[in-house]
């Protein structure tokens, strides 16, 4: 009761402080977080004040009596810094680097190991020598270092057209040199002889380089040596031309080519190669050439000696173009005796094409071209046009056709209004038997004919004919008559090809069943053969095409010279023959049935369309073609069958 009694006392005591206006209230205490940073993860062990000033800095308003008490004192005890980790880390990068100093200083300057900067490799030579002459250098090889070098190979390389020295000189690309072992400290100098050759002032190299292995291991090493640099002073010989610089397309013209030796000794196997512009066709040369039309060999050119090298040909092109021939001297190559292997010299001609004096035209069956192709045993006809394109008058002019080639004979030339020489195989016009020829005012042109027949029929028939015209350009009959202009063109004949077809039955290939004549709703069989055959020349790529009728069935049963190749969508045939000899003959066989329709009644049905071959003569390079017409169902009357054996009956 007494307790009651003073409970209810403290709380009017409160109530009183609770409304007076006069009463001060109690200020509360409030605490701020704090900034300083605590590392949560290692602070396990953390005492008694450690906690308590952990838990004023997240705010904790429940914390222990001794806890604030602790706060209010405002002593807060910070974990120190653990710094020795860095010390440590810096230690460790320091001693690494010494190590790695220590470690590369005695790999470098190490008592037992080799560098290639210790091997000094070094060519001495000449700087300048004759081209043809005998180089002398040596290669130095010093080891410097503490160790031997084993297994050392010196290899030396050298440019194209160097040549062993002996008796028997032979191209050197590469020398092998085995050195072995070389001791520390130790040189070893090798001695070298080589013949060099090239143009003058042509700036050569050779290089070296050393390889070789260490003790203990299978690795091989390389060390390069600086390269002996040397120029040709001169060329051990030249080439001179003599030719004319300006000409007319058609001329003959002659160029002259001097080889001059200016070795003090021998060369052997020289080759003089001649390059020509199409617009040159060589003619003759004296001597003939060793290989072909362009290469001449010298077996042996001697201190001083001059070979001399004699072409004819003629020239052809446009007005004002400029045609170049291109020659090149030097040693013969090893392995291709006609192929120069280091170019001693060269040298370039050139010529340019001019107004001719007298245009000279020729045609052959119209074709202007100076190649015509002429059908295979027909008479061809030409035409010559001799037009004076001076600006001055020409006199007594004099026209010479030159004919030649294996489809001629004495008889071939006919309608000539020339004189034909049969025993020169020339036709010749001139003021004896054509006044005309005497003046030719410029700009005037003549007109002379004549037919060429050829003889029997032969493979890779042709004839080539040279037009030469010449006159004074002077009225005075003691002047010297000169040619003034020139031509030629040639004619090859062409073969033939012939195709054929025929309809038979039961022939030694098939057996053929079924009614004869067709009869209606009745199938027949038949045996079809297409012949192909070549004329005078080989022929390459004979092709023939056909087709079948819509009513027409193919058989599949074939027996062919090449492949015989059906479609069955489009009914198309292709027979692909191949290539064929002269006078050579090639059949293809094949079955087809036929069942007539009421339609085709009293008429002849086709069983194979138009045939076509075609084929490329192989001396004329001439597109070649023929044709046959359909083949029917009628059968030859030959075979013992009457005639309209191939109309459809009921």
């Amino acid at each position: 009761m007494l307790k009651h009694i003073q409970d209810e006392e403290q709380i009017e005591e409160m109530r009183k402080r609770l409304y007076d206006r006069g009463s001060e209230v109690e200020k509360t205490v409030r605490h701020e977080l704090s900034e300083t940073k605590v590392d949560i993860t290692r602070d396990w062990a953390a005492t008694k004040s450690d906690r308590r000033t952990s838990d004023l800095r997240v705010g904790m308003t429940a914390a222990p009596a001794d806890s604030r008490a602790d706060a209010e004192d405002g002593f807060i005890t910070e974990k120190p810094k653990r710094r020795y980790r860095t010390f440590i880390m810096l230690g460790s990068f320091i001693i690494f680097a010494l190590v790695a100093v220590v470690t590369g200083l005695y790999v470098y300057f190490g008592g037992n190991s080799v560098s290639g900067d210790n091997i000094k490799i070094a060519i001495e030579g000449k700087s300048l020598i004759g081209g043809g002459e005998q180089m002398d250098f040596q290669v130095a090889v010093t080891n410097d270092n503490s160790v031997s070098i084993e297994a050392a190979t010196l290899i030396v390389k050298y440019p194209p057209g160097t040549k062993s020295t002996g008796d028997s000189p032979h191209n050197v690309y590469e020398e092998r040199i085995p050195l072995n072992q070389i001791a520390p400290g130790a040189t070893q100098n090798i001695p070298l002889q080589v013949l060099v050759y090239g143009e003058e002032n042509a700036e050569q190299i050779i290089s070296a380089t050393l390889e070789y292995r260490i003790t203990g291991s299978n690795g091989t090493f390389n060390k390069e040596a600086p390269t002996l640099a040397y120029r040709i002073s001169s060329s051990p010989l030249t080439i001179r031309v003599d030719n004319i610089e300006k000409v007319a397309s058609g001329q003959l013209i002659d160029v002259v080519v001097t080889i001059d030796s200016n070795a003090s000794t021998p060369l052997n196997d020289i080759l003089l190669v001649a390059s020509y512009p199409d617009g040159f066709s060589l003619d003759t040369a004296d001597p003939e050439p060793s290989y072909g039309k362009n290469v001449w060999k010298i077996k042996e050119l001697l201190p001083e000696q001059s070979v001399q090298i004699k072409l004819r040909g003629v020239v052809s092109g446009l007005t004002e173009e400029q045609l170049h021939i291109n020659f090149q001297a030097g040693p013969a190559n090893v392995d291709n005796q006609f192929v120069v292997d280091a170019v001693l010299d060269e040298l370039q001609v050139g010529f340019q094409i001019e107004q001719p004096f007298i245009d000279v035209d020729i045609a052959i069956d119209n074709d202007h071209d100076r190649a015509a192709v002429v059908g295979e045993g027909k008479e061809s006809y030409v035409n010559l046009v001799v037009k004076n394109t001076l600006s001055e008058t020409v006199y007594d002019m004099a026209v010479e056709v030159v004919l030649a080639g294996n489809a001629l004979d004495e008889k071939s030339i006919k309608n000539s209004d020339g004189f034909y020489d049969s025993n020169k195989g020339t036709i010749r016009w001139e003021v004896s038997n054509n006044d005309t020829f005497a003046r030719i005012l410029p700009g005037d042109s003549r007109l002379l004919k004549f037919s060429v027949v050829p003889n029997s029929l032969r493979t890779a028939a042709t004839y080539g004919l040279e037009v030469n015209v010449y006159a004074r350009r002077v009225a005075d009959s003691s002047a010297l008559e000169t040619l003034i202009g020139s031509n030629k063109a040639e004619a090859k004949y062409s073969t033939h090809v012939a195709l054929s077809s025929q309809v038979g039955r039961n022939s030694s290939r098939f057996t053929d069943s079924g009614p004869i004549p067709p009869q209606v709703g009745e199938v027949t069989t038949y045996t079809l053969t297409m012949v192909a055959e070549a004329g005078a020349n080989d022929v390459s790529g004979v092709v023939v095409e056909t087709s079948l009728p819509l009513y027409v069935n193919w058989l599949n049963e074939v027996e062919a010279n090449g492949s015989v190749i059906y479609n069955d969508v489009s009914k198309q045939i292709e027979w692909k023959v191949g290539d064929m000899k002269q006078g050579e003959r090639k059949e293809a066989n094949f079955q087809v049935s036929f069942t007539p329709s009421v339609s085709q009644i009293r008429s002849t049905a086709v069983l194979l369309n138009k045939q076509n071959l075609k084929a490329e003569d192989g001396f004329t390079k001439s597109l070649l073609q023929d044709s046959v017409l359909p083949v029917t169902t009628e059968l030859s009357t030959e075979m013992g069958f009457i005639k309209g054996n191939g109309v459809v009956i009921e």
